[in-house]
């Protein structure tokens, strides 16, 4: 009987263990997998993860049935529509290859988020990447304008070709915005200016080009900082234009033929370093006269010398008018183009006018009134600042005299048995984006802006002057191209190698992306030129990959490999920078009379 007991009593226990178990059992734990990423990240105390589509979005300018969900396959397709998804700080638009205009679907201007980056390809600067558009923003400092990008807070653009050639068109617009870096971009083809800092705007405007901009190619003004360095500009009104009280540092950049290289106007104190500022059509620094006062810009000093560079400017070289000394010292220039009172010596820049206290100070440049149409005032844009240079470059009847030069000055004249470069524009380096077929040159309106220079002489300042810088090249790819038909190469019958037989010639890979930045030479013979004092196999290869016609010559110091020779030394600079940077060779530039 209590075996029976027991036995009934075992059963009981465990029909019951099987009943609350059954569930258990019947459903296996939850990988963790599957568990939201965010539940998991806010139980360790760390910010919320944001789902791989939010930290890298593609755009692609073709239409979209689906709309996109910005994946590398399935695209946005548009920068505005890529913005509308509220990108948080951190998120990098990727744009694919492409025009990006009205007709692809952009809604101008394009209005980036703070910390986010627009990037195109950093390593071309963007030849076929391009935004090509126009809008109108409003603002604070210039009222009604016309702008393609407008940058806020932290924001990065790299990559890309912005060009504005609707009617007073700037492509990129930054105005009180901090820590906004542009690098590697190319600024052409504008109507006014390729890029315009204002109110408290503080940039790095790094290794871009600014070519055929209809005014200027960067303008500063408001109480602008930051750093212009390492860019082109390039065949535009003004180069860099800088007023009002900006005091951005404008350094190694190229400004060459311009109509004007730098204007500086205003209360600006710029400071320029190691610029190289040559072939420009009238002057290559002007210093203009403000009726409060007068600029103070840092042209070099005794303590820390400028080391800027004036050549083959068709005017000055530096044409003081502000009305008073303004020091430079350490720089290159020909002592027959300065115009006013320039001061060779000294351990500080020109100190600032004096200003009364709590005087408000009238707005800068200010312009001859307009007769503006009767249309209503939604409609009418704001009259814009701007100083015909025709009457401001106009040097005084009796100039002051030049103070004596200070050793740190060095005087550069004509070398009598080298040839003068030619100016003209069907001479000139022709770079690779010259060539993109995605940036045609938008002809101008037949009825042109009152806004716009009426005459050769007359180049419009809008809004006060920007700085710049001469180019850097960027660092050299990871890979090597090969051209679609390689050089022939003949290997015989047998192609055994033997001792007495050297094998068939390897070919060179051709770096197609590095050689289309060589400038050209004008002629075979010419007098600057462009080594490296080594004759190493691998050296030479290195070379040739990139100029195929460099050759070894014999020299005073032993064979040399010979890059390429040119008529004038700019270009020649050029060549030298772009073998240190992109292939990391000890270039050098000497006269064919020191070999």
């Amino acid at each position: 009987m209590r075996c029976k007991i027991r036995f009934f009593r075992a059963i009981a226990i465990g029909v019951t263990f099987w009943a609350i178990g059954q569930p258990t059992l019947a459903q296996p734990a939850l990988p963790v997998t599957t568990l939201p990423p965010t539940t998991w990240k806010i139980s360790q105390q760390e910010p919320a993860a944001l789902p791989q589509t939010a930290a890298l979005i593609y755009v692609t300018p073709i239409p979209n049935p689906t709309g996109g969900d910005g994946s590398p396959n399935n695209p946005y397709p548009s920068i505005t529509a890529a913005i509308a998804t509220k990108p948080l700080a951190g998120t990098v638009i990727q744009l694919n290859q492409g025009l990006y205009s009205q007709e692809t679907g952009e809604s101008f201007p394009i209005k980036l988020p703070s910390g986010v980056t627009l990037r195109g390809e950093p390593s071309v600067r963007g030849i076929n990447t391009v935004i090509k558009g126009s809008g109108r923003f409003i603002s604070p400092s210039f009222a009604s304008q016309n702008i393609t990008v407008l940058a806020e807070d932290n924001v990065r653009v790299e990559g890309i070709t912005l060009t504005n050639p609707s009617t007073r068109g700037t492509a990129l617009w930054v105005e009180s915005s901090k820590g906004v870096v542009i690098n590697n971009n190319s600024f052409v083809s504008s109507d006014r200016e390729g890029l315009f800092l204002t109110g408290t705007a503080n940039a790095i405007v790094n290794e871009n080009v600014f070519k055929n901009n209809g005014a200027n190619g960067l303008s500063a003004v408001g109480s602008s900082t930051g750093e212009i360095r390492n860019n082109i500009f390039e065949s535009t009104g003004f180069g860099l234009a800088i007023g009002q009280k900006s005091q951005v540092n404008v350094s190694n950049n190229n400004i060459i033929n311009n109509t004007d290289g730098i204007i500086i106007s205003n209360l600006s104190a710029p400071t320029l370093r190691n610029n190289l500022i040559t072939d420009n059509k009238r002057n290559g620094v002007v210093i203009l006269q403000d009726r409060k006062g007068y600029p103070t810009p840092d042209l070099g000093t005794s303590l820390n010398l400028g080391k800027n560079i004036f050549r083959n400017n068709g005017g000055k070289d530096l044409n003081n008018n502000s009305g008073v000394p303004q020091v430079a010292v350490g720089n290159e220039l020909d002592p027959k183009k300065i115009a006013g009172e320039i001061s060779f010596s000294g351990d500080t820049p020109t100190a600032p006018a004096p200003q009364l206290a709590n005087t408000p100070v009238p707005p800068l440049n200010n312009p001859p009134k307009t007769p503006v149409p009767n249309v209503a005032s939604s409609t009418v844009d704001a009259v814009e600042i701007t100083r015909s240079p025709e009457t401001s470059f106009k040097p005084p009847a009796t100039p002051p005299p030049a103070l004596a030069p200070s050793n740190n000055t060095v005087f550069i004249e004509p070398l009598p048995d080298v040839p003068q470069s030619n100016n003209s524009p069907n001479n000139s380096p022709k770079p690779s984006w010259d060539n993109a077929p995605i940036l045609p040159s938008t002809p101008k309106p037949s009825n042109p802006s009152p806004n716009r220079p009426q005459s050769s002489n007359d180049i419009l300042i809008d809004r006060d002057p920007v700085p710049t810088l001469p180019p850097q090249i960027p660092s050299p790819p990871a890979t090597q191209f090969i051209p679609n038909t390689p050089p022939p190469q003949t290997i015989p019958d047998n192609p055994i190698p033997t001792p007495l037989s050297p094998l068939p010639p390897i070919p060179i890979p051709y770096n197609n992306r590095v050689a289309a930045l060589i400038p050209p030479p004008a002629r075979e013979q010419a007098p600057y030129l462009v080594v490296i004092p080594t004759n190493e196999d691998a050296t030479f290869n290195r070379v040739k990959s990139v100029v195929p016609s460099a050759k070894i010559i014999p020299s005073r110091f032993g064979n040399i490999i010979m890059v390429q020779g040119y008529p004038d030394r700019d270009r020649a600079e050029v060549v030298k920078t772009i073998m240190r940077s992109e292939l990391g060779l000890d270039a050098r530039v000497i006269h064919q009379n020191t070999l």
